[in-house]
Parts: structure tokens; sequence; C-alpha cells
């Protein structure tokens, strides 16, 4: 099995050419709260040991539609049920699938990300996907967060709030 670091740069060329091609969609949410002193608050997932916190999201299964999955993920993953009020866009990138292949593949995904209000249900970690979930701050969401696209997801929902505040 070949390791990542022994694979060709994911540049033109090899979007191209690489034999072993798929694409991913999935959905996810940035779920919020007004916690008991009036502060918002989102709930964030911690994968690979509690190293690193991210928005809860996954695959888009066949019939559903994007926002469909997106509420699922969040109900898998938080425990939450939520209610849409915004999709805040989507990220794409590209990555090598090394895991229990011989041959990697080379995956274009997409993300698409809705804002949603928390309606239902109890925070919980119950989901063998995750090793944690949390309410955290807008400004702690911001520093925790392992990616800079999830980020500015959350910026995307500040704006978002902020604007939709009477």
């Amino acid at each position: 099995m070949r390791k990542t670091h022994d694979l060709p740069p994911i540049d033109d060329h090899t979007r191209r050419h690489w034999r072993r091609r798929r694409t991913d969609h999935s959905a996810g949410g940035v779920i919020y709260r007004i916690n008991a002193t009036g502060e918002v608050e989102i709930a964030l997932i911690a994968t690979r040991g509690g190293t690193r916190w991210q928005l809860p999201k996954g695959t888009c299964e066949a019939g559903e539609t994007v926002e469909q999955t997106a509420l699922r993920e969040v109900k898998e993953e938080c425990g939450l049920a939520g209610e849409c009020q915004a999709h805040l866009g989507a990220i794409e990138y590209w990555y090598w699938d090394t895991h229990h292949r011989t041959t990697p593949e080379l995956v274009q995904k997409r993300v698409d990300f809705y804002l949603m209000r928390a309606v239902g249900g109890e925070l919980s970690d119950a989901s063998i996907e995750v090793d944690g979930v949390n309410w955290f701050s807008l400004a702690q969401a911001s520093q925790v967060l392992t990616y800079a696209s999830e980020r500015e997801m959350v910026s995307r929902a500040i704006r978002w709030l902020a604007a939709a505040a009477p």
C-alpha cells in the first residue's frame, strides 16, 4: 500500500490523468443555540482521538437532498435536531484515499454547509464516528476548528446571524 507522501502532488495533470478517481458529496451544519446568558454557541465534534475539532458532516445517501443529509449528519454526530436557516456555501478540495486500497483513489470532495438552529435533542457523543462533542462560543469555535475552510463557514454564520438580529 502506498503512503500519501509517495504519491504525486495533486495538480492539474494529476487531476486529469490519474486513473482511479471519484467524486464525493457531503453536507453538514453550523448548528447553534442561545445559552442561558444570551450568548450564541455552536456544536463541534472531535475526531482523531480528540485532536481535531470540526463541524459535523457526512456523505449524502441515495435519495436524500443535500439539506436532509446535513440534518441527518448533525443528528447522528451531535445528537441534536436542527432547523436549517440558510445555506452557508460549499467547500471543495481534492485528497488521496489510501485507506485499505492497493491503488490510491484521487477524490474530489464537495461539502455543503447549512446554518441550523438547534430545536431538540441532547448534545451527545454516542456516535462511533466521533470522539467528543461540545458547545463553543463563536470566538472559541474560530480558535479550535482545525480547518480554515470550516472557520470561514463559522464566519459566514456569524455574519448571517448578525444581519438577522433585530
